[in-house]
């Protein structure tokens, strides 16, 4: 998979635009200052949850026992629910943000690891998109190319989480929602791409 494609797919996944509507309620009482330092250690987070989910994917399938092909038909579905949830504009339902973990998230001193790095950010379907990355042939460039996307996402993150109030007042909350909507049908295809090659596999057999 090219570093352009993987870029997306994950942009899509993890959907920051979606998570800035969240974020600004998080922080609502910090100061720029601690959001500031909410902000990179929130990225900070991400980026360590993402390198483990894909570095761990050939443990967790050996330790399982399971095919990366059942992994891919797994992760494709949690990702298809996922982009479902985007467009119906359920995110924090979802990722089993309540009410209660809203109030706590706001009160919490450190939020930067839990509720933003995760789950808000990288969920299940980010995870699981991950873990299904397991190539036959995996080489040190292909790692490389994986680990470079995730830095860039992870960057792209960090900007959209800084300039999270400028972004919200720039497009406003409708704009915030058509763009998550739009995350969401992408994270659908990336579903359903996943769950094709892995069910094409088993149907191939001999």
């Amino acid at each position: 998979m090219s570093l352009l494609a993987l870029i997306s797919s994950l942009v899509s996944v993890l959907n920051p635009i979606g998570a800035v509507p969240m974020f600004i309620s998080f922080t609502s009482n910090r100061t720029p200052e601690e959001i500031k330092k909410i902000s990179i250690k929130c990225t900070f987070y991400v980026f360590l949850i993402l390198i483990v989910a894909f570095v761990s994917g050939n443990v967790i399938i050996d330790f399982f026992g399971i095919s990366i092909h059942s992994m891919k038909v797994a992760g494709g579905i949690i990702m298809l629910l996922s982009g479902v949830s985007f467009i119906n504009n359920k995110r924090d339902t979802h990722k089993g943000i309540n009410q209660k973990v809203k109030i706590e998230a706001i009160e919490k001193e450190d939020i930067s690891f839990t509720p933003l790095a995760m789950p808000l950010l990288a969920g299940p379907g980010s995870m699981s998109y991950l873990v299904s990355l397991n190539f036959a042939d995996k080489n040190l460039t292909q790692i490389l190319i994986v680990f470079l996307a995730i830095f860039i996402v992870c960057s792209i993150i960090l900007l959209i989480l800084l300039s999270s109030r400028y972004f919200a007042k720039l497009i406003g909350t409708s704009g915030l929602m058509a763009l998550s909507r739009l995350m969401g049908f992408f994270v659908m295809c990336i579903g359903v791409e996943l769950i094709y090659t892995g069910v094409k596999h088993f149907i191939m057999q001999p």
